[in-house]
């Protein structure tokens, strides 16, 4: 579902701890930052960005979005969150498989990518239950320490996708 600013104490607790963060964006301090955040990052432009609820509830749990798209190759980037006392239980695996029926059958895109940094091994696990297979690893910017690090990326093209 999309992301409302009732989400904003959910989003908190996330943001807040540093271990449901540790490889996306730094913490946040104080619930007006996750709600700036949320308001002008999650809900701003909402086309390809949900919030991950459990079944029966509309608590927010995390997020999965499209980090870049290529209209002329239809190709995009996932990337997405999950807070920690919802890890290991398939939840990030079954919403990534779920976008990646959504994007080849409804959005019509060809191709998918997951970057994730060498140490996420948890994360590299999602990739590969969702179908995904490791391609490369590289060295690239963190973008908020600036840091040099080593990534992994992760495809799935549409002729592999069963679902």
């Amino acid at each position: 579902r999309p992301f409302f600013f009732s989400d904003s104490q959910a989003f908190f607790e996330i943001a807040s701890n540093p271990e449901n963060l540790q490889f996306i964006f730094p913490s946040q301090a104080s619930l007006e930052e996750s709600q700036y955040a949320l308001a002008n990052y999650f809900m701003k432009a909402p086309l390809g960005v949900w919030a991950i609820c459990l079944q029966g509830n509309q608590e927010m749990i995390g997020s999965i979005k499209f980090e870049k798209i290529d209209e002329i190759k239809k190709e995009a980037e996932i990337g997405y969150f999950l807070k920690k006392d919802a890890w290991s239980q398939g939840f990030m695996t079954e919403a990534v498989s779920k976008l990646c029926h959504l994007s080849f059958e409804e959005f019509g895109l060809k191709q998918l990518s997951i970057i994730t940094h060498l140490e996420n091994q948890a994360s590299q696990k999602v990739a590969l239950k969702s179908g995904f297979s490791l391609v490369r690893q590289f060295k690239g910017s963190d973008r908020y320490t600036r840091k040099m690090r080593d990534y992994l990326e992760f495809r799935y093209i549409k002729g592999e996708f069963n679902e």
